[in-house]
């Protein structure tokens, strides 16, 4: 049975949110009708529900803005949202130009903790993330994990979820794979629940954590033990 550890990229691997609140701003910057004055708290507050960049235009556009965050995914994208996606995209790009950007985002203990396995064991690994693969591509590769499989917001895009990328690939379906997911948004977790050998709530991102939640360590543990177990060639479905 073939072992696939799939991470969520955004609040398990790295802690990004000041990085994409800093492109919001820019993109926002000089726009008649945008807000002006998100502050970090309620950027954070709505990153909580947000799948794909073109969603930040409902939080800074006079217009559109909704307080009532957790409606955001029932809202379809119309051509001022993809304007601003657009926008958003290139903003960002152009803040890539820096050499120094990955050190924007922040690594949490986790990643250190798992660096030496991705290194050691990269075919059990995939990032799968709301995030867009490029400016994933380029964190990983700056801190030294770059030989990891991804699967960012245009595979997302796609297929339509994160659960329907991970049964586009075969990940959900196929009896030989034994699947450990790690994510700490809630809403994106819960799909996977029933459908997945060990969904991992990891306590240490940006959703509320609860009774099932683990820390760093725990879910480290986990992991190790799933690797030797695939390394005796006994990983079982239990």
């Amino acid at each position: 049975m073939e072992l696939k550890i799939i991470l969520d990229f955004d609040g398990v691997l790295f802690n990004t949110a000041f990085e994409a609140y800093s492109v919001c701003n820019r993109t926002a910057e000089g726009l008649d009708g945008f807000r002006q004055d998100v502050d970090f708290e309620e950027f954070l507050a709505f990153r909580a529900y947000v799948t794909d960049a073109w969603q930040y235009r409902r939080l800074y556009d006079s217009s559109v803005f909704d307080r009532q965050f957790d409606r955001l995914p029932e809202i379809e994208p119309d051509a001022g949202d993809w304007a601003f996606a657009e926008r958003f995209f290139e903003h960002r790009n152009d803040m890539m130009k820096d050499p120094e950007w990955p050190k924007v985002m922040s690594p949490y203990d986790f990643f250190f903790l798992l660096k030496p396995l991705l290194a050691e064991h990269p075919e059990y690994f995939h990032v799968l993330s709301t995030r867009d693969t490029k400016s994933i591509s380029r964190t990983m590769s700056f801190y030294g994990a770059g030989e990891i499989p991804i699967c960012g917001q245009e595979d997302i895009r796609r297929a339509g979820s994160k659960i329907d990328v991970a049964r586009s690939l075969g990940w959900l379906d196929d009896p030989r794979h034994l699947v450990v997911y790690v994510d700490d948004m809630n809403h994106h977790l819960e799909p996977f629940e029933g459908k997945v050998h060990l969904p991992l709530h990891a306590d240490w991102g940006y959703d509320a954590s609860g009774e099932k939640s683990l820390s760093q360590h725990q879910v480290m543990a986990i992991i190790q033990s799933m690797l030797k177990l695939q390394a005796n060639g006994s990983a079982k479905v239990q």
